[in-house]
């Protein structure tokens, strides 16, 4: 009996709940993956020095990597969406299911889903940067907004069939209302032209960096100020162009707002540093109702009856509400935080999660593996955040406590100590994580200054900077956004240097076993010419440091 419980015991701390999980290089994934059939594209916009290119990957069913794009590297990053345009005809042509991928470089360009193929591709006009709004399907065709202009252009074979200059923008798609579009741009200027006209503007205060909604016969703009942000809704004229704003639905909100979505004709949602807000359009103005205070800096999403968005903090997560009465509000990514804008996408029962490090994880609700990615056998195992240490310490207490007193009364301490010591030792294993964390949390954290490189870029300094000192050679990387442990800031300099990271979960925290394949006697690190006590994963990494990585 003494070995079947311990067998028990030990088996429910040890079995994970599973969940599919990769990382994705080639920098930065600032956009939500594309569920295409029985694989997913996901999409990396490259790093800001250019050290590493674009890509756009296919993730098919059973692991493999079906193929691979690369565009160019450019010093802005792709953060347009992959858009899949269903097969159709018009008066320009024909054409069959495609991919639609916008570049930075100014390349637009249409791809077989399948087999990644191109179907065609056109350079679009560069101003800095070329392009990074997404391409809206429209029944004209393919609405495009370049850097300083939009366009209309025919998806058979990306002919340009009309085109208009307007102001500089920037992620500013626009939006076809009976055959006008809309859109604006970083001075403030909301630009109406329908095609084979000249456009026309009206001056607003603010840069407009999102598709204007169409709400109760108006417009809806979230207008990004210096400081904070205004919600304004213009109404349309007979001839379709904005009229001055409403008074009465002009709204102050918070700094960097994200990308607003519209749930139907006269409802809203709009999202800022101080968190997440439905409007709903009355008479009277707007009946305001505030569903989270989580920052959301990038697109709100809605689909199949869900609102879902990241968090983007040092520590932010993701949300979904269900805006109908049927489901239940859920929150994901107990473990898979940090900054990100992508919204969650919906892949068969479950939801595809990704961070701005490239980090993505399939989050099952049920036992549903219909998602392409769940069943890849080339994915990592990841476990579930659901901590079952307290159930183990706390059965294998009971457990010695029983066994120890039974055989205590029946033979004496010493066969009292036999029965209670594997179960002693169990409660101790399952409590050594416990255990750990209250040490990092009281355990000193000695903190020394920087040392600067002066071959290093000077726009890294005053940030973090990662430096991997290899057998052959030594490698940095900085000047991305501060990460919270010295863990987080390795993986993302990794991923851009391109050099690979072999980690274990132990008791005592995630250790670092191998990188770029060299494992000797194992590695440590460094803050700021200070070794740490605790582990990678537990230590607060300043926001100005130098984090060195070396073999012991």
């Amino acid at each position: 009996m003494r070995s079947t419980l311990v067998l028990v015991l030990i088996a429910l701390f040890l079995v994970p709940f599973a969940s599919a999980s990769l990382t994705v290089p080639g920098g930065y994934v600032s956009t939500s993956p594309l569920v295409v059939d029985d694989h997913v594209l996901i999409r990396s916009s490259g790093t800001f020095d250019g050290t590493s290119p674009p890509m756009v990957r296919a993730y098919a069913e059973g692991g493999a990597v079906k193929w691979v794009i690369e565009g160019k590297a450019t010093m802005q990053p792709d953060m347009a969406d992959l858009v899949l345009m269903p097969a159709g005809s018009s008066a320009c042509g024909t054409w069959p299911e495609q991919v639609i991928i916008a570049w930075s470089s100014g390349l637009l360009e249409a791809r077989s889903p399948d087999e990644g193929l191109p179907l065609w591709q056109v350079n679009t006009t560069v101003q800095g940067w070329g392009l990074t709004a997404t391409p809206v399907v429209v029944e004209e065709g393919l609405l495009i907004t370049t850097r300083g202009g939009v366009e209309l252009r025919c998806p058979s074979n990306g002919t340009l069939l009309h085109a208009a200059e307007t102001g500089l923008g920037w992620r500013n798609p626009g939006t076809m209302i009976n055959g006008t579009v809309h859109v604006g741009d970083e001075t403030g200027r909301l630009w109406s032209w329908t095609p084979g006209e000249p456009p026309s503007f009206i001056e607003l205060e603010g840069a407009i960096r999102h598709a204007p909604l169409a709400i109760n016969g108006g417009l809806l703009v979230h207008l990004q100020t210096q400081r904070s942000s205004m919600v304004q809704w213009l109404p349309l004229d007979e001839g379709q162009h904005p009229t001055p704003s409403s008074q009465a639905h002009r709204l102050t909100s918070g700094a960097s707002p994200g990308m607003p979505v519209a749930l139907n004709g006269t409802t809203a949602v709009v999202a800022d540093a101080s968190g997440v807000y439905v409007l709903q359009w009355t008479e009277g103005g707007w009946d305001a109702t505030r569903l989270s205070t989580a920052p959301v800096q990038g697109p709100l999403r809605f689909e199949g009856g869900w609102l879902t968005g990241s968090v983007n903090a040092p520590e932010g997560g993701f949300f979904a509400f269900a805006m109908t009465s049927e489901s239940a509000d859920v929150a994901f990514g107990a473990d898979l935080r940090g900054y990100g804008t992508a919204p969650p996408v919906l892949c068969g029962e479950g939801w595809l999660l990704v961070k701005d490090a490239g980090h993505v994880v399939v989050d099952v609700q049920s036992n549903d593996s219909s998602c392409p990615l769940v069943s890849s056998p080339a994915l990592e195992v990841a476990q579930e955040s659901v901590d079952k240490s307290p159930i183990v310490w706390t059965l294998a207490l009971m457990t010695a406590f029983l066994a120890g007193s039974t055989a205590f009364y029946r033979r004496g301490l010493l066969s009292a100590l036999r029965w209670s010591s594997p179960f002693l030792l169990i409660a101790l294993v399952a409590l050594m994580p416990a255990l750990m964390g209250l040490w990092a949390d009281q355990a000193p954290q000695s903190e020394g200054e920087p040392v600067w490189d002066e071959a290093w870029p000077e726009a890294w300094r005053g940030g973090q900077v990662v430096v991997f000192e290899l057998p052959n050679e030594t490698l940095a990387f900085g000047g991305f956004e501060p990460r919270p442990t010295p863990l987080e800031a390795t993986m993302v300099a990794a991923d851009s240097l391109g050099l690979s990271v072999s980690l274990e979960d132990h008791a005592l925290g995630t250790w670092v076993t191998a990188i770029n394949g060299t494992t000797l006697d194992g590695w440590v690190y460094e803050v700021n010419n200070v070794r740490p006590m605790i582990g990678a994963d537990a230590y607060a990494l300043p926001s100005s440091s130098v984090l060195v990585w070396r073999l012991a």
